[in-house]
């Protein structure tokens, strides 16, 4: 069963208010019983994927159905100026893998680039089989170029509307002619994740690394739901692990929704945010946040709780950690984004506050001049976080 654990860096505040860090880490559990997945591959075939990227592509779906069980599913989408659907959902069980190369062999490139409309085919085709609320359902994007029809926030809005529907994307961009905000955009909007692929051999491993990840699945469309109390205010809410992305939640009144990628075994995520605590008097201990995880049908309740207090020897305490865990993931994000001038600020107020020689303030140092030297394969690694234990 998943649970949760909150901390902040201050546990005692000063009675006329301020601004904590506060983090929810989630421990996803274990899982107890198989996985039904239904994995849809959405795969640009337009002109500029000629060559060793189409050929790529095909090995990679071809490695795909190596990895799959009798009561999966599989789809495959085909975008270049117009959108098709060369596999419509079917079980795995129920076609034999020659024919499903068959299939795969039609992936040729030639073409302008219809990505909108690919991934609201491959959407029709992840909702299309009567496979279970439970099944863990895919959406593997991979592109070289851009939808010059298409903006980022429509995409967006795509994004979101995949995400209602139970789909998770995992987006891959390979070369440098295809727009990164729309390949970021669409793995953070569904909870999913975004890469940059160097190199056409990439292709394979970013197909069979996301077919196996969801063979892990503890808890499909788990969630955090916030109750703060009146006064308190929630701010610079972030996902740090296992990638650091930005969330901007809806509030209704003083409660809101965080969604969580699905809860993976093994792979802890955690969430960092700013709370302001509101006024309050000498010794009055607050609950901030009532903080409860959905996750499969079980539950898990937590609180971010401080102590008001005038004593300076209690407000001196702090919990470094948290500090820097926030701060990280924010450079990180900006990293992600190609920012590098925003993450430089962000390092240098890092390094006034813990100092040059700290072990994470030259872990962020290291990471920016890495982006900084770089391209875009080393904006999508800055985004990725391993914790304490080694666990994405």
């Amino acid at each position: 069963m998943a649970t949760i654990d909150t901390s902040v860096n201050r546990p005692h505040v000063p009675t006329d208010g301020t601004t904590v860090t506060a983090e929810i880490d989630v421990t996803p559990g274990e899982q107890t019983q198989d996985v039904r997945r239904h994995i849809a591959l959405c795969i640009d075939t337009s002109g500029s994927m000629e060559g060793d990227n189409i050929k790529r592509a095909r090995d990679g779906a071809a490695w795909v159905f190596g990895l799959l069980n009798d009561d999966d599913y599989v789809s495959i989408v085909a975008f270049d100026t117009t959108a098709e659907v060369v596999l419509p959902a079917t079980r795995w069980a129920d076609i034999d893998r020659q024919s499903a190369m068959d299939h795969v062999e039609e992936l040729t490139a030639g073409g302008g680039t219809d990505m909108y409309n690919g991934l609201g085919a491959a959407k029709e085709t992840l909702t299309s089989s009567a496979t279970g609320p439970d099944t863990v359902k895919r959406l593997l994007l991979l592109s070289d170029g851009k939808d010059n029809e298409r903006t980022p926030e429509e995409f967006e809005d795509l994004a979101t509307d995949i995400d209602n529907a139970g789909i998770r994307i995992q987006s891959a961009g390979i070369g440098t002619d295809y727009n990164e905000d729309t390949i970021r955009t669409l793995g953070t909007t569904a909870r999913g994740t975004w890469t940059h692929l160097e190199a056409p051999g990439d292709i394979e491993d970013f197909f069979g690394d996301a077919v196996e990840q969801a063979g892990s699945v503890v808890a499909p469309d788990a969630h955090l739901d916030l109750d703060v109390a009146p006064g308190v205010e929630v701010s610079e809410v972030y996902r740090a692990l296992p990638q650091a992305q930005e969330v901007t939640p809806e509030w209704e009144a003083n409660a809101t929704r965080i969604k969580l990628p699905d809860l993976i075994e093994r792979e802890n995520q955690r969430v960092v945010l700013k709370i302001h605590a509101p006024p309050r008097e000498d010794g009055t201990e607050e609950v901030l946040a009532d903080v409860m995880l959905s996750a499969k049908g079980d539950t898990a309740s937590e609180q971010v709780a401080v102590e008001y207090t005038a004593d300076n020897e209690r407000l001196a305490e702090h919990n470094e950690s948290v500090d820097i865990d926030h701060k990280q993931t924010v450079i990180r994000t900006e990293l992600g984004k190609g920012n590098v001038e925003a993450a430089e600020t962000k390092v240098e107020q890092m390094t006034v506050i813990h100092g040059e020689d700290a072990e994470a303030v030259e872990e962020v140092e290291r990471q920016t001049q890495i982006v900084k030297e770089g391209g875009r394969a080393e904006q999508s690694q800055a985004t990725q976080i391993v914790d304490d234990d080694g666990l994405q």
